[in-house]
C-alpha cells in the first residue's frame, strides 16, 4: 500500500502522542532552567548549567576529571612544585548598562555615573567567577585577567570579562579561615610570592572616570581665533594645560585610595603588579565666544593584594631549586 494511503495503527498513534509528550516535557524542562539560570543571574549568580558541572569537579570520591588551563608550560611546572593542581578554567563575565548622566559639567567632578558602572559590573564579573571557582572546590584562581569588552548591540554598556584558572592548594598554602582567593599573578610569580615567604590574599581593583571642563586659558590654547588676533596664550604658543594635568591627578588619586583601601579591608600590607589603564576622550563645547573641548580621562587599577607569611619560607627551603633551560 502506497505511504499517502497508510492508515496508522493504535501502537503507531500512541508512539506518536507519547513521543509529542516527550518534546512538549523537554521544551517546559528548558524553559523552566533557563527562568532559573536568569533568576541566577539577576541576584549576581552563574548559571544552573555552569554551576552543576563546577559541582562534579568537587567531587572527591569520583575519577579525576581532565582539567582546562590557559596556563603556560612554565607557569604550571613553577605552581606544580609547590604542590598546586590546576581544576579547570573558570570565568565571571557582566555586562551593564550606563545609566542617564549630565553631557557637560562646568567644574571638575567624578562622574559618578560612569564610575559606578564601571566598578559594579567588574565587580559581578569577579563575583561570578570566585563562586564558579568556589563550586569546584578550588582554593584559589591564579592568573586570573580582566578583559573590557564592547558590543555595537549595547553601545551604552560596559562589559568585563574575568579568566582565571582555577587550583587546589597545599594545605600551608590555602587561605583559611576565607573562600578561594583570586590573584592576577602569573604561575611563575605566584610560586616567587610564596618561596619568599608572601601570602597573596586577593585582588584590588578601581575604576575612576573624571570630566574636566577647559579653562579659560585652556580654552584660548585650544582657539585659533585667539592666537590668530593676538589675543593672550593662543594656540601658536606652547604651553601646558595644566587644568587637564590636575583633572588626570584626581582620577589617578581617586582610584588608588580605593585600591588602598581595598588592602586595608583584606588586612594586607601592600599591592603588586599593578597594572594602570588609562584613556580619554574630549568633548566639544561651546562657551562664550570660545568653542573647545573638554576632557574625560578613565582610569583603570589592579592588583594583587600581599601579606608577609613567614611560614611559608620554611616550606620553600624544603624543595629543590628549580633549574628552567630554554631548548630555542
Amino acid at each position: 500500500m502506497s505511504p499517502l494511503f497508510h492508515r496508522r495503527s493504535e501502537e503507531e498513534k500512541a508512539a506518536e502522542q507519547a513521543a509529542a509528550k516527550a518534546r512538549a516535557e523537554d521544551d517546559e524542562r528548558s524553559q523552566e532552567r533557563a527562568a532559573g539560570s536568569l533568576a541566577q543571574i539577576e541576584q549576581g549568580h552563574i548559571p544552573l548549567a555552569a554551576s552543576e558541572r563546577l559541582a562534579q569537579l568537587s567531587q572527591t570520591g569520583a575519577a579525576r576529571a581532565p582539567f582546562s588551563s590557559d596556563l603556560a608550560v612554565s607557569e604550571w611546572s613553577a605552581l606544580a612544585r609547590l604542590g598546586v593542581t590546576p581544576i579547570t578554567q573558570v570565568m565571571g563575565s557582566s555586562v551593564y548598562h550606563v545609566g542617564w548622566q549630565p553631557v557637560y559639567y562646568n567644574v571638575p567632578t567624578e562622574v559618578r555615573v560612569l564610575s559606578e558602572a564601571y566598578n559594579e559590573s567588574r565587580r559581578l564579573a569577579l563575583g561570578r567567577l570566585l563562586e564558579e571557582a568556589e563550586a569546584c572546590a578550588a582554593d584559589a584562581v591564579v592568573a586570573v585577567r580582566i578583559d573590557q569588552g564592547a558590543h555595537d548591540w549595547a553601545a551604552g554598556a560596559v562589559e568585563f570579562i574575568a579568566l582565571g584558572t582555577a587550583v587546589r592548594l597545599p594545605e600551608e598554602l590555602r587561605h583559611k579561615g576565607a573562600g578561594a582567593l583570586l590573584s592576577d599573578l602569573s604561575g611563575q610569580e605566584f610560586a616567587l610570592l610564596c618561596n619568599a615567604g608572601v601570602r597573596p590574599v586577593g585582588i584590588a581593583a578601581h575604576t575612576s572616570v573624571h570630566y574636566i571642563p577647559a579653562s579659560p586659558q585652556t580654552q584660548q590654547a585650544q582657539s585659533s581665533f585667539a592666537g590668530a588676533f593676538g589675543g593672550p596664550g593662543g594656540s601658536w604658543a606652547n604651553q601646558e594645560l595644566v587644568d587637564f594635568s590636575q583633572g588626570v591627578y584626581e582620577a589617578r588619586e581617586k582610584a588608588m585610595y580605593f585600591v588602598a583601601e581595598q588592602v586595608r579591608a583584606l588586612s594586607g600590607d601592600g599591592v603588586i603588579g599593578v597594572e594602570i589603564s588609562q584613556h580619554s576622550r574630549t568633548h566639544a563645547v561651546r562657551r562664550g565666544m570660545y568653542e573647545s573641548r573638554d576632557l574625560e580621562v578613565t582610569f583603570h587599577v589592579m592588583g594583587t593584594v600581599i601579606r608577609e607569611d613567614p611560614s611559608l619560607t620554611s616550606q620553600a627551603a624544603q624543595r629543590p631549586p628549580l633549574q628552567i633551560v630554554s631548548l630555542r
